[in-house]
């Protein structure tokens, strides 16, 4: 009984294994197509990450990575945090920079002017890690070419920048802040 079990244990072993090693056509592996499942991966990825600046921190047009929270925030308001991937990947700091909260962005959601995480990143042209590398905020702007899954942002860089970049995004690469609470657009708007 024992050993009929071994045996069904390694075979189950070696079909997995076989199963997960990929497609192989001569030497070369098959390029895969884009693989919906890394995305549920991927977000529970994010659900579990901070983003921490590693460029131009404390300032809106800051760049951010993943990263974890390893303590904080002290009495003054300082976090410290790790960086999980980026080109700070390992790196410690102490900041008050720091997103803990985000989810992605349903377009019922988006509204003008509300501050917004994005990244560059297309599925279908980059390998799985380097969407995860670079973030900024942006401001969202036009919400017209919304049926086709595209956001137009602006990047603001300080409270006089009225004349701001805009860049249009598909809404997968737009991600909602929901902690802190209190990001808003830099620039002051007389109503």
């Amino acid at each position: 009984m024992k050993k009929s079990f071994l045996l069904l244990a390694v075979l189950c072993g070696a079909i997995f294994l076989g199963a997960c090693s990929g497609n192989k056509k001569g030497d070369a592996y098959e390029e895969e197509p884009y693989n919906r499942s890394k995305k549920a991966s991927y977000e529970n990825q994010m659900r579990y990450s901070a983003f921490i600046p590693f460029m131009y921190e404390d300032k809106f047009y800051a760049y951010y990575a993943l990263g974890k929270k390893i303590s904080g925030p002290d009495n003054k308001g300082w976090y410290e945090a790790e960086f999980k991937n980026g080109p700070k990947e390992g790196q410690i700091i102490k900041t008050k920079d720091i997103i803990l909260k985000t989810r992605p962005a349903e377009g019922y959601e988006l509204k003008k002017g509300l501050v917004v995480l994005v990244n560059h990143w297309n599925p279908k042209t980059q390998d799985e890690n380097s969407r995860t590398d670079m973030w900024r905020k942006g401001v969202v702007y036009n919400l017209d070419k919304l049926s086709e899954d595209k956001v137009m942002l602006e990047f603001p860089h300080d409270r006089n920048d009225f004349m701001a970049t805009k860049e249009v995004y598909r809404l997968d690469n737009i991600r909602l802040i929901l902690e802190p609470a209190n990001v808003r657009d830099p620039r002051i708007f007389l109503d």
